[in-house]
């Protein structure tokens, strides 16, 4: 972690590109949004994270669950992916730079035995992403976005 995310609340900030993935959340009902770090950026914890997205390109702020990991279900090997499900866009980001604040650890990152499984997993991490995030998160980030672009 960064000591300006500490300093401003945030377990850690992703900034990249949003890229092609493998498809997998948008048939399990969960599209994501796979980020490309920035070259230069810290990788966060393998973990599931409540958190706030900022499109720099509208600078609109969405809030999001995010899984930082090797996709463990799908046995995708050893390259860490950061993927952001977020709540209340459905549009293609594909090539937007985004930044994507970390607000609070939701679980860790697990594999799971079937497709199912996770998918009820991550309609719990979904709730628990809505139930985490506060005012005050989006007005910090808000008052961030700024800083990104």
């Amino acid at each position: 972690m960064r000591e300006r995310d500490a300093a401003a609340g945030w377990l850690g900030t992703v900034v990249g590109t949003v890229v092609h993935g493998a498809g997998r959340g948008r048939q399990l009902g969960f599209p994501t949004a796979n980020v490309a770090p920035d070259p230069l950026e810290s990788m966060p914890e393998a973990a599931i994270y409540a958190g706030l997205m900022a499109r720099l390109s509208t600078g609109s702020l969405h809030p999001v669950t995010v899984s930082v990991g090797t996709n463990p279900t799908f046995c995708d090997g050893t390259e860490v992916h950061i993927e952001v499900y977020c709540h209340d866009l459905r549009t293609h980001l594909y090539g937007e730079r985004v930044v994507v604040w970390l607000a609070a650890r939701i679980r860790d990152t697990v594999r799971f035995p079937t497709a199912e499984a996770l998918v009820a997993a991550a309609a719990e991490d979904v709730e628990r992403t809505v139930a985490t995030l506060t005012e005050e998160h989006r007005a910090r980030a808000a008052k961030e976005i700024s800083a990104w672009s």
